[in-house]
């Protein structure tokens, strides 16, 4: 049995951070990703600053050693975990690979490590760069793959059983197919051009990287050596060889994102554009390491909004193996194999889960039951203090979100609170900018956000606004309509029907007294005079 690493961070494997909309989720799961993947980074740095965070964030996420990605009811098995896709071969022949989720892609990095190295310095300056495909990875074994790293080689699956020893251009190879009345050249002439490639313009010294699909690579390794034609009589094909030396080997494969800049090309054999390959990641690839003890990174998924998913149609019966007992190397690891490619499938110990949740959606109470077993909560509440002495109108706002969270508590639960965050870039402004801010804070995000809280019960909000207690031309939120119900329909009718119509008054959004308002009289902090009576301006609120 594998045994765990122990240089990991001391963080739980699996945590989900849970609070209503605006309380500082998705900036704590930045900076906690960044804890955990990169500890060394974060203790040198003290206690870094939000930019540097976020620099750091991008640089690991870049490296493929921070992902994410966003549950949603339409997420399924096959995003996460894998599925089959429909690709086209060289011959433009329809194969259905199987593609890795984000999920298994994340493991299987991260449980990834050298397994061969040539253990010497190798100088890039002036090489070429190949990508080629050995054997087909669609296939129950990899027989072809096996035999190269055995026997120092590279095959290529064109060209049958001819000799191309004397072809020295193009035109000969096609015409030494043409000889041998080689069915391959009759759908397409790209094996031409492969053999050409294979036998001509690959060089020694050219650095020749293995592909696994299209979206990883597993070994890397050098032409040392020039064409031969490989005498067999177990196979017809995969005969025209190229001696290697195998810098590298990889198992299980790596992601495509730690040496190249975009998905590989389904093409056997093709020559690496330099805007393709990335030479920084390719140097440190290629650098000498200790591989008898493989420090294994940690690696976090970040999931957001994993409430809004289908648990048990996106995790499958992958669930139970997140447990840190059952992972790779725990005291009850255990393994399954997994449906489409039918190779075994455990999750590393260096793989971080964090998940974010608004509870605004659902809440905790709701959550899938496997789930809540196999993860930690952490609750990420509104902290007003963080808005204390930061003051619009002489009202302070920390006060100001208690106030109304404390109403919304009281006419609601503790799930549907508004955050923070909403009010946080009051306290960049200078005095003179604030009042305008927040009444565009009102206006676009907050009244939006109790309509859906309350399902456009509007007095209720008005309830939460204090608006009752207000001089009318204060209220945010203003009873009926442009005309009485007694002019709409006859006094019979009109006494039966309850007034249900509700404007909004935009001028107060513009007032100081619509915010004094709504805090307790001695919660503001400076006292004005009666504001003058004002016209009201109205607008029809949406049904």
């Amino acid at each position: 049995m594998d045994e765990p690493p122990t240089n990991l961070p001391s963080q739980p494997l699996n945590q989900i951070l849970f609070g209503p909309p605006g309380t500082g989720k998705t900036y704590n799961t930045t900076r906690l990703a960044v804890q955990i993947a990169d500890p060394q980074w974060y203790a040198d740095q003290g206690e870094p600053d939000n930019r540097a965070v976020r620099e750091r964030y991008d640089a690991l996420q870049a490296e493929k050693r921070i992902v994410f990605t966003t549950f949603h009811q339409s997420f399924a098995y096959e995003d996460f975990i894998e599925g089959i896709r429909a690709e086209s071969s060289d011959n433009g022949q329809l194969n259905y690979p199987v593609q890795d989720g984000v999920f298994k892609e994340l493991c299987e990095s991260a449980d990834a490590k050298v397994t061969r190295q040539s253990g010497e310095q190798i100088d890039l300056n002036g090489r070429r760069f190949w990508k080629m495909s050995l054997g087909n990875t669609l296939a129950d074994n990899d027989d072809i793959y096996q035999e190269c790293l055995e026997n120092n080689y590279v095959l290529l699956g064109y060209g049958e059983s001819i000799d191309f020893s004397r072809c020295t251009s193009r035109d000969s190879v096609r015409k030494q197919f043409e000889a041998a009345n080689s069915l391959e050249i009759q759908q397409s002439d790209y094996p031409i051009t492969a053999v050409h490639n294979f036998r001509n313009t690959l060089q020694v010294g050219d650095l020749v990287v293995i592909s696994d699909g299209n979206r990883k690579f597993r070994a890397i390794g050098e032409i040392t050596g020039d064409y031969q034609r490989l005498e067999t009589d177990e196979r017809t094909g995969y005969q025209q060889a190229r001696p290697v030396k195998w810098h590298r080997q990889y198992e299980p494969s790596l992601p495509h994102e730690q040496l190249f800049k975009k998905a590989l090309s389904q093409m056997t054999l093709y020559e690496l554009r330099p805007s393709t390959i990335d030479m920084d990641k390719l140097a440190e690839l290629l650098a000498p390491q200790d591989i008898s003890e493989p420090q294994q990174k940690p690696l976090v998924l970040i999931i957001d909004e994993i409430n809004r998913g289908n648990i048990s149609r996106i995790f499958g019966e992958l669930i139970t193996l997140l447990e840190p007992a059952k992972r790779k190397g725990g005291e009850d690891a255990r393994e399954v194999i997994l449906p489409y490619s039918k190779k075994p499938f455990a999750v590393p110990p260096n793989v971080y889960v964090i998940g974010t949740m608004n509870t605004a959606d659902k809440s905790l109470a709701q959550l899938d039951l496997a789930l809540r077993r196999r993860f930690s909560f952490v609750e990420m509440p509104p902290n007003p203090e963080l808005l204390a002495g930061t003051q619009v109108y002489g009202i302070d706002i920390g006060e100001l979100l208690t106030t109304l969270n404390q109403r919304i508590e009281a006419l609601l639960d503790r799930d549907h609170l508004i955050g923070h965050s909403y009010f946080l870039p009051l306290c960049s402004l200078p005095l003179e900018e604030r009042e305008s801010k927040l009444a565009s804070i009102f206006q676009q995000q907050i009244l939006p956000l109790l309509q859906e809280y309350f399902f456009d019960d509007w007095q209720r909000i008005g309830w939460v606004l204090n608006d009752p207690a207000k001089h009318p031309h204060h209220r945010f939120i203003t009873e009926g309509g442009q005309q009485p119900l007694n002019e709409l329909f006859p006094a019979d009718i009109a006494s039966q029907i309850n007034e249900r119509r509700f404007s909004l008054n935009t001028a107060a959004f513009v007032q100081p007294d619509a915010y004094r308002g709504i805090l307790p009289p001695a919660a503001t902090t400076t006292t004005s005079p009666q504001s003058p009576a004002l016209e009201e301006t109205e607008s029809a609120v949406p049904a």
